[in-house]
């Protein structure tokens, strides 16, 4: 059973696995050039982005931008963006993917504040929120849509809403939430958008989406530069989208599978498919609150994107990911998810983090149970 979906989805949509294999037999170009093979591939990239951009809310594909991973997405807006004297502001809920380049940043002289969250509602303090942007001039806010760790997904609109009245463009981390819960760029109003391919959109590992708003392209520095297939007179990078940020070959074999995963949720609704997810993920929470010397850390009376993080009184979080692994095959993740402040404030740094149960569209009712039913036997070891 596995129950990792957090860490990247598994199983895929078939077809996700069938355009891979069709591009890696059949597929022979890298979508640069002029012959029949590279038109194809150029098509099915085209189409893909056109899928995403229906997914995501944008007003154009050209977007959406594949890029290694969210972690690079996430990298490029936070180094390309960013100068000297420049105040950032994010929360103790982000990934090392924020933290670590934000400590970085902070050498080169930009000024980093992070909110706090309260650790029963697993939600940002607004109040502080609206104090750390307000408080001066604020460039950038990086807004995780949902913890990693505890699943809790944010009012964003408020924020969202927060961070511009003071003037400030956003960041959203959507890679939990992306394919599990609906998002409209564009309705919302977020300038920029990252997020992973291989979670919640089905995709591969190895592919990452970067969405940017409308005119930003100029405001942002490419991480990369070189060879883009367009504008090859020209010694300096193209300001055109995508190519400005898609420097060498693409992953094309894994943008033929996100494209496919993408499809499949259009067709399936993100609606319907986080409405299962959150189903599944009350099952198991109050499943675990019901047995004696669990502590469940996802806040049950809040929105979950599909996240159930625990821990077993006086039992090292690793070694019960090890015995749900060996005893009952059933795979999750344990530890400090690389969101280390998030483990702080939860009080569990110390421990080693926690115990991390993530369902997905494919997980059943039945499987549910029979993680419920191993942890009530570890917990009685």
């Amino acid at each position: 059973m596995y129950i990792d979906n957090a860490a990247t989805s598994f199983p895929k949509p078939e077809r996700v696995y069938t355009a891979v294999n069709d591009w890696l037999r059949n597929g022979m170009a890298a979508g640069r050039g002029s012959h029949q093979g590279i038109d194809d591939t150029g098509r099915m990239i085209d189409l893909g982005r056109s899928k995403l951009a229906q997914l995501l809310g944008l007003s154009s594909p050209s977007r959406i931008i594949h890029t290694l991973n969210c972690t690079d997405s996430l990298n490029i807006i936070l180094q390309g963006f960013l100068s000297a004297g420049d105040h950032v502001v994010a929360s103790q809920l982000d990934h090392n993917s924020v933290l670590r380049p934000l400590q970085e940043l902070k050498q080169r002289g930009i000024t980093v504040e992070l909110a706090n969250f309260d650790p029963a509602s697993g939600l940002i303090d607004v109040e502080q929120f609206t104090r750390l942007v307000s408080s001066q001039p604020t460039r950038l806010v990086v807004i995780t849509h949902a913890s990693n760790v505890t699943g809790t997904i944010q009012p964003i609109q408020d924020l969202i809403r927060i961070a511009h009245n003071a003037g400030a463009a956003v960041l959203l981390d959507a890679a939990q939430t992306a394919g599990h819960v609906p998002i409209s760029m564009h309705d919302m109003g977020i300038e920029f958008l990252a997020t992973a391919g291989h979670k919640g959109l089905l995709g591969p590992l190895g592919t990452g989406i970067l969405c940017i708003g409308n005119g930003l392209e100029s405001s942002v520095r490419p991480l990369r530069y070189g060879g883009t297939g367009t504008s090859s007179e020209l010694l300096e990078q193209p300001l055109e989208m995508p190519s400005r940020y898609e420097s060498g070959n693409a992953n094309v074999p894994g943008i033929a599978g996100l494209g496919a995963g993408a499809e499949w949720i259009l067709k399936e609704s993100v609606e319907r498919i986080h409405e299962k997810i959150q189903a599944l993920t009350q099952r198991l929470m109050e499943g675990l609150q019901e047995i004696r010397g669990v502590e469940l850390l996802s806040p049950r009376h809040t929105r979950n994107v599909g996240i159930a993080t625990f821990n077993i009184y006086n039992q090292d979080c690793r070694e019960v990911a090890m015995i749900l692994d060996q005893s009952f095959r059933i795979q999750c993740r344990a530890g400090l998810h690389c969101a280390p402040l998030a483990h702080r404030a939860l009080g569990t740094f110390e421990k080693g983090g926690a115990v991390r149960l993530s369902p997905g569209v494919f997980t059943t009712e039945d499987e549910i149970q029979a993680v419920v039913e191993a942890v009530h036997a570890i917990a009685q070891l």
